[in-house]
């Protein structure tokens, strides 16, 4: 690892600014975090925490409302949270939308081949003995990983009509897995901390004994025809992505 912080004169966003990291299975998220809470420590606020504490998100909306002390001092929120989620939606102050994305197919095949490396995730046990074709199918806790879940994460809709309200109504920064280092060093410009080094890559897959990759399995084209299908519109929007960019509002704190 060889990455280094230090603070950057030109400050990109209001301090009082909460910034959303939605993080995205399998996109390099992991590394967001780490790189979040090495600048910013305490004043970075992690979703999975938040759920402890309230008991689970169905109980965040009431929770938040009653426990509005949880902003102070908030800089950044990151998790496995999206764009219409209590913790966006009860902000006291301006957010600014942060997420990457990765090719749709690509990201949905590393997130299986992750899961059944990994015996304590929680999905594990269901897939475990399952081809991707097999689990898409009979796993609908996985399958909703695998339906153009990127752009219903960080718009909250799949519609080009959808996707342009929530584009009106916050300001974004997003980039591609493919330009990690770009988007980090963007963003931590925002938090007015300048990126030095190279960027770690975390949480990655380990491979144990017996291990078959999705890519390896009989029916694996079958699954690629039916991912093909279910994210066209996430593709149709992936082809149209800069390697980075940053989309403002009128009404949006300049970034």
């Amino acid at each position: 690892m060889n990455v280094a912080l230090s603070p950057y004169n030109q400050i990109y966003t209001d301090q009082k600014t909460i910034l959303c990291f939605l993080h995205i299975p399998k996109t390099g998220g992991t590394t967001i975090n780490y790189l979040l809470k090495s600048a910013l420590g305490s004043r970075v606020l992690f979703h999975e925490s938040l759920l402890h504490a309230c008991g689970g998100d169905a109980a965040m909306d009431g929770f938040l409302r009653g426990h509005p002390q949880f902003y102070e001092g908030v800089r950044a929120i990151v998790g496995h949270y999206g764009v219409d989620h209590a913790l966006v939606r009860q902000a006291p102050r301006a957010v600014l939308l942060a997420g990457v994305m990765r090719p749709s197919l690509p990201r949905i095949i590393a997130l299986y081949d992750y899961i059944r490396c990994r015996p304590d995730h929680p999905e594990h046990a269901a897939l475990r003995d399952l081809s991707l074709y097999q689990a898409l199918a009979r796993v609908p806790a996985f399958a909703a990983h695998c339906s153009n879940a990127q752009l219903r994460t960080l718009f909250g809709a799949i519609d080009p009509p959808g996707v342009a309200a929530a584009l009106r109504r916050y300001p974004y920064l997003l980039g591609q897995m493919a330009h990690l280092e770009a988007f980090a060093a963007r963003l931590l410009a925002a938090c007015g901390v300048r990126l030095v080094g190279q960027v770690p890559r975390l949480n990655e897959r380990r491979e144990g004994p017996g291990f078959m990759p999705a890519s390896t399995q009989p029916d694996f084209p079958a699954a690629m025809a039916r991912l093909q299908a279910l994210n066209a519109a996430e593709i149709a929007f992936m082809a149209r992505l800069p390697p980075l960019v940053a989309f403002r509002p009128r009404e949006a704190v300049p970034i």
